[in-house]
Order: C-alpha cells, then structure tokens, then sequence
C-alpha cells in the first residue's frame, strides 16, 4: 500500500475543526445557562443538539485524520443540522456550520499528488 501524504492546508484545518468543536461542545456544556439568557426564548434542546454535534465533529474531524472518508460525510449532515438549529440562534451563527464543509471541501480537492479526497477510503 502506497504512503498517504496529506498536505499542509488539510492538517491545519482538520485540527482548526477537531479543536474548535472541541471547545464549543464544552461551551455548550459550561455556559448552558448563558447561552440560554443570551438568546431567550430558545428552547434548551437547541444547545444540547448543538453540544451533540460539537462532539459528532470532533470524531468525523479524528475519522478524516484517519483517512475515513464517512467522516466527511457524517461532518456534512451535521453541518446542515448545526445550521438548523443556529438558525435558532442567529441567521449568522447558521452559516459557520456551512463554511466549516465548504473550506474542508476545498482543502480535500487541493494539494496535486497530495490531494485528501482521493486518498480517503
């Protein structure tokens, strides 16, 4: 089996998602009540579905790092169920989710013979 390489831009975004999800699950968790004063009215299974994802993508973000290409997939159906409910939130909170994908998407497709997608299994 042929070494995989994976270049620059794709590792540092991998840990820029493992590590920001990381943290905002553990907002969600510590600041619940926070959250929930800062945007009242919102129903409190939004900011534990939000929690849940959090922590979703940090195991797809481990998943790419092992070259498992369901971990893309799994991050992109959170990602559209985190813009759900940031919609709940804020219409611009609900686009981060979107961004996150689109900026792996691209980070996967670049790179010549280094290029992620292609090496995912």
């Amino acid at each position: 089996m042929q070494e995989r390489k994976r270049h620059g831009c794709l590792t540092i975004w991998l840990v820029v998602v493992i590590g920001a999800n990381f943290l905002d699950a553990f907002r969600h968790y510590l600041m619940r009540d926070e959250l929930m004063e800062q945007f009242p009215g919102t129903p409190e299974w939004v900011i534990t579905g939000l929690f849940i994802l959090a922590l979703v993508n940090v195991a797809c973000g481990i998943a790419l790092f092992r070259w498992k290409k369901w971990g893309f997939w799994v991050l992109l159906l959170s990602s559209l169920a985190g813009a759900y409910l940031y919609l709940q939130l804020s219409f611009v909170n609900a686009l981060v989710p979107l961004l996150v994908v689109a900026v792996l998407f691209g980070a996967l497709h670049i790179g010549g013979e280094r290029k992620g997608w292609h090496q995912l299994e």
